[in-house]
């Protein structure tokens, strides 16, 4: 399956090599979940990030269980922080 996936922050350096920009094209396997993908790219699943799959917010309880399908747009997001 194909997704496109987009970053944020530092998480642009989990891309895929020679990605240019913030978004790249993904061949995964069939059923992969949210968790899987960031998994997959070498992400730390310590929950401190957003995942938003075709515009709606993952909640952490679904990272897991969420299937992705073909065509899907993934975005991993880091935390916000303030000054």
């Amino acid at each position: 399956m194909k997704i496109t996936l987009k970053t944020g922050g530092l998480f642009t350096r989990l891309l895929p090599a020679g990605t240019t920009g913030n978004t790249a094209e993904m061949d995964l396997p069939d059923n992969m979940t949210p968790a899987g993908v960031v998994g997959h790219i070498g992400g730390d699943m310590d929950g401190k990030f957003l995942l938003v799959v075709n515009g709606k917010a993952v909640p952490p309880s679904e990272r897991n269980t969420m299937t992705l399908s073909d065509g899907d747009h993934l975005s991993l997001m880091p935390p916000l922080k303030g000054g």
